[in-house]
């Protein structure tokens, strides 16, 4: 873990707004953030049983609001009660196939809330950081690598709803003048990710219960990967430096391990790890999905003198033994 580019001292005592909190990344957050003293304000829109949002494990220093994120009382509320400091807004629809079933909470989620979220920013807390969770998704099918100059060029649901709230995130950074940034961050992967449909908990857990590893492509897509714990870092890195550098004010940023993978090489890569071979049953139905992706970090590595702590080895490896651990003694978690 690369703690230099964080320091955790910023935190003790902040206040803090993460939406998504019973998400993969936003559990995380809020794990991170309580563990550094800030005091939590969390949206929830219902239970989440297998998540790693457990109210009752964080303590008085998390406060949970249940309802919409998109609902602007809520979010008027929140600003009316909580000296927010920091907004790390990671609610969105997660599954992809839902975006296409759903498609008006797909857009709702991001679009909606991520306007209300930097109009209460805009006209009440102008030096609150805000840091909105795009994705590398928001580029569209375009030749990779993905850089931050192109041009973004969504079709599928899911890929709108994430290039609208970064468009409009950037907007209010450099229109506005206030402290937002966005992230568009390669496919998160780590320990507490109980959305068993993505490749890489789907395969680990297949191979523990000795099932079949099923693919929803034809195993040919490519994606890019970045580690948990590495995201983290990014997310408290970005605020921080919202509220001292001026010059990152509505800029969007790439954050991935920048390696290409063939998903049927990583079932692979994930089986020899983990000590044997595996069935893999090819569905090839995917519907309207990007089919190579990889984003470029130039831009990080150079005006944030970012760089993963974790390589996709380390990252797999770590992301193995805590499946394991899960798959196999649940509660000891």
């Amino acid at each position: 873990m690369q703690t230099h580019l964080v320091n955790p001292e910023y935190w003790k005592g902040r206040t803090v707004l993460v939406t998504g909190a019973t998400g993969f990344l936003g559990g995380w957050l809020v794990r991170r953030l309580l563990a550094y003293g800030s005091d939590v304000i969390t949206v929830v829109r219902g239970e989440r049983p297998e998540s790693q949002f457990q109210l009752e494990k964080f303590g008085e220093r998390c406060s949970v609001v249940r309802g919409q994120i998109y609902d602007p009382q809520l979010i008027a509320d929140l600003f009316d009660r909580h000296p927010i400091s920091a907004v790390l807004h990671t609610a969105a629809n997660a599954d992809v196939n839902n975006a296409l079933t759903n498609p008006v909470d797909n857009f709702r989620s991001a679009i909606d809330s991520t306007m209300l979220i930097l109009e209460q920013v805009r006209t009440r807390r102008p030096d609150c950081s805000v840091v909105v969770s795009s994705s590398d998704k928001a580029y569209g099918p375009q030749p990779t690598p993905f850089r931050e100059e192109a041009a973004l060029r969504p079709h599928h649901p899911y890929e709108v709803a994430k290039a609208s709230q970064d468009l409009m995130a950037q907007s209010y950074g450099k229109v506005f003048g206030l402290p937002v940034a966005v992230t568009r961050c390669g496919n998160y992967f780590g320990g507490w990710d109980f959305n068993w449909t993505r490749i890489i908990p789907g395969t680990i857990q297949a191979i523990v219960e000795n099932k079949p590893v099923v693919l929803r492509s034809d195993g040919k897509f490519t994606r890019d990967f970045l580690y948990i714990e590495d995201a983290i870092d990014i997310q408290l890195m970005l605020a921080e430096r919202l509220s001292s550098d001026a010059e990152i004010r509505g800029e969007a940023f790439n954050f991935s391990l920048e390696v290409d993978v063939e998903i049927i090489d990583l079932v692979k890569k994930i089986s020899a790890f983990m000590g044997c071979s595996t069935e893999i049953c090819v569905n090839a139905n995917a519907q309207a999905e990007i089919r190579l992706m990889r984003v470029a970090s130039d831009k990080a590595r150079m005006q944030l003198g970012w760089a993963p702590a974790y390589d996709l080895d380390k990252a797999l490896q770590a992301t193995i033994r805590w499946y394991r651990n899960y798959l196999t003694a649940p509660g000891a978690l």
